[in-house]
C-alpha cells in the first residue's frame, strides 16, 4: 500500500497581480508532497527526524520543545534571505528526497493556474478552488497507485484553509461514486494529521514551500524568487511521479518538473507556433517540459 502525505502550495485565494493591494499572493493553487510505500514510512520518518534535529539543533534547544514535537515551516526555509544565508538546507532536503526515492517513494505535485480576478470577476471562490485542486490531486494519485497495482491512503496537513472541510466532504461523493477503475485504489477519503507530530507531513510542507516559490517565479512578472528553479532542479526533477503537473487552462499546457526547473520564466516561453517550427531536438525538450 502507498501513503500520500500532502499539503497545499501556492495560494487558495484570488489572484490579480503582484502589485494588487489585496489579491497579490500567488496565481497557482494545488497539493503536493510525497508518496511512500508503507514498508518505508518508518524508515523515512526516522531519517527525517535525525536530519531535522541535526540541522536545527540550536532552534530546537531554544524552543524548549522535544525535537519530535518541534517543526520548521517550509515558508521559513524558502525565503530569499534564508536561502542565501543557509544554502546547506537545500542539500539536507536533497538528501532526504534522495533517500525517499531509494526507498521506493516519489515526490508528487498537482496544481492549476487560477482565473485572474476577484471572486466576482472570475466566478471562482476559494471553496471551489480547493475542491477542484483536491479532487484532481487524489485522481492523479489514484492513477499512480493503479499503475503500481497498490492501494492508496491520502493524509493531509491539518492546518489547511477553511474551505478544505467542504472539499473533503465533496471528496467522499467523488471517490465512492466514480466508476473509473483507478479510483478504487483509494481506501478512504483524505484524513488530516497534526503536522508537528509527523515528519513526513513536515517534509511535504517543505516541498510545497519550494514549489510555491517556483510557481510564483514562473507565472508572475516578479523576479523575487529567481533562485527557486535551481531548487526544483535539485530536489524535484527526476523524483516526481509522471502524474505530477501544473495545469494551465488558458493554453492547455501541462508543466512538468523540468519546466519548473528552467531558468527562463514559463510565462516568457516561446509561443506555440514558435515552438512547433524549431528543430526536432528543441521540440523534444519542450515536450518533455510540458508533458
Amino acid at each position: 500500500m502507498l501513503i500520500a502525505y500532502l499539503d497545499e502550495f501556492g495560494h487558495v485565494g484570488p489572484y490579480v497581480s503582484p502589485q494588487h493591494k489585496k489579491f497579490f499572493h500567488n496565481p497557482i493553487f494545488g497539493y503536493a508532497g510525497i508518496v511512500v510505500p508503507t514498508t518505508s514510512v518508518r524508515a523515512f520518518g526516522a531519517k527525517f527526524e535525525r536530519s531535522k534535529e541535526r540541522e536545527f539543533r540550536a532552534e530546537i534547544h531554544e524552543s524548549g520543545k522535544h525535537p519530535r514535537r518541534w517543526e520548521k515551516k517550509g515558508s521559513e526555509i524558502f525565503t530569499t534571505g534564508s536561502h542565501v544565508r543557509y544554502p546547506q538546507r537545500v542539500d539536507l532536503i536533497d538528501d532526504l528526497a534522495d533517500y525517499l526515492v531509494r526507498r521506493g517513494g516519489r515526490i508528487f505535485f498537482s496544481g492549476e493556474v487560477k482565473p485572474v480576478g476577484s471572486p466576482a470577476e472570475s466566478g471562482q471562490t476559494a471553496a471551489v478552488t480547493t475542491r477542484k485542486a483536491l479532487t484532481e490531486a487524489v485522481r492523479r494519485l489514484c492513477e499512480y497507485a493503479d499503475a503500481r497495482d497498490e492501494e492508496l491512503l491520502v493524509l493531509l496537513d491539518e492546518g489547511g484553509p477553511l474551505p478544505r472541510e467542504e472539499a473533503i466532504t465533496a471528496m467522499a461523493q467523488f471517490i465512492y461514486s466514480s466508476s473509473a477503475p483507478h479510483m478504487k485504489r483509494v481506501l478512504e477519503v483524505p484524513m488530516q494529521l497534526e503536522s508537528h507530530r509527523y515528519g513526513a507531513v513536515q517534509f511535504a510542507d517543505w516541498i510545497c514551500a519550494a514549489l510555491t516559490r517556483a510557481v510564483h517565479f514562473h507565472f508572475t512578472p516578479s523576479a523575487e524568487f529567481s533562485w527557486a528553479p535551481n531548487v526544483i532542479a535539485q530536489l524535484v526533477v527526476n523524483r516526481s511521479t509522471s502524474q505530477s503537473q501544473i495545469w494551465v487552462p488558458t493554453t492547455r499546457d501541462r508543466v512538468k518538473d523540468v519546466g519548473l526547473a528552467h531558468a527562463r520564466k514559463w510565462a516568457n516561453r516561446p509561443s506555440t507556433s514558435e515552438r512547433v517550427v524549431r528543430s526536432p531536438r528543441l521540440t523534444l525538450r519542450v515536450r518533455d517540459a510540458v508533458g
